[in-house]
């Protein structure tokens, strides 16, 4: 017999509720640290104005539930995958980080968040650093995203949260830029000049360019790191890690699937510390000075 998706729900939280006296909701509250639970209620706050595209394009709504869902499974899950074509993925994957930034500036703002190390870790500059702001040019995408405009927008939109991280007070925010040092020959000559004028703009004090010896970066660790401690943290706390594996707007790629990995969780967890391990050591070993990474 076939058991639906709500009865196995149903019977999910009958377990819980029996096994440890509360509903899952309940128990989420109870053993999830004071930070995660911030970042769940911002984040849906901030996702209910976000627009993947304009408010006239019938795939906004459908691109806004899979962001929200997606995202709420880290109230059961540690680690979570979306395989799909770039067409399909993209959105999704960079509305999250993007909705993400927007909640983690407000926590910064509201001094729910003390301290964030941010470390973007790419073949090449970080996009939204090498792109004009509120822009989305042919240039910084494959060929397939240019006519494509939820895709562009994941670039523009965070042209604007990335700036705002490194305009962040850098007692609080440290914004690290890591690529192999010929990454910077993938960039166009206008694309090179813009990044380099954003690492000279005296606003952004956070801001921390970051050319690395290697070569090359395996494609395993392109992505994003995000580690946040708390108010509330003690000497005791573990700080808390939000991380992506995701691939590069100028490499989307029509022909294949890819998959992207998201995981949030606590630093010392079992299912956050192989990755976040392995891109500790790719970057620490690629510079001469100690990056002080957790």
């Amino acid at each position: 017999m076939k058991i639906s998706n709500a009865l196995k729900a149903l019977i999910l939280n009958t377990l819980v509720f029996v096994l440890t006296g509360c509903t899952h909701g309940e128990r989420f509250n109870k053993v999830i640290p004071h930070l995660q639970r911030s970042l769940h209620s911002g984040f849906e706050f901030q996702h209910g104005a976000y627009k993947p595209v304009s408010d006239s394009d019938k795939n906004d709504d459908t691109i806004k539930s899979e962001i929200l869902k997606r995202f709420q499974e880290f109230s059961k899950v540690k680690v979570i995958e979306l395989s799909d074509f770039d067409k399909t993925l993209r959105p999704i994957g960079v509305g999250m980080q993007t909705i993400f930034e927007q909640t983690l500036l407000k926590l910064i703002e509201e001094r729910t968040v003390t301290r964030v190390m941010v470390l973007f870790h790419t073949k090449a500059p970080a996009t939204p650093l090498v792109t004009p702001e509120n822009t989305a040019p042919p240039e910084a995408m494959s060929k397939p995203m240019q006519c494509d405009s939820a895709r562009a927008k994941t670039i523009s939109d965070r042209t604007v949260t990335v700036r705002n991280l490194a305009k962040s007070d850098p007692e609080k925010v440290t914004l690290y830029i890591a690529y192999p040092e010929s990454g910077m020959q993938i960039r166009k000559t206008d694309q090179q000049a813009i990044y380099q004028k954003e690492v000279a703009n005296e606003q952004n004090k956070c801001l921390k360019d970051l050319p690395l010896s290697h070569q090359s970066m395996p494609d395993n660790l392109v992505g994003a790191s995000y580690i946040m401690t708390g108010t509330d943290a003690d000497k005791d706390s573990q700080p808390l890690y939000f991380g992506l594996r995701a691939v590069q707007a100028i490499d989307g790629n029509e022909e294949r699937r890819m998959t992207w990995t998201f995981w949030l969780g606590e630093l010392n967890d079992a299912e956050i510390q192989p990755h976040y391990q392995e891109v500790k050591s790719y970057l620490q070993s690629g510079v001469a000075t100690d990056l002080k990474l957790p």
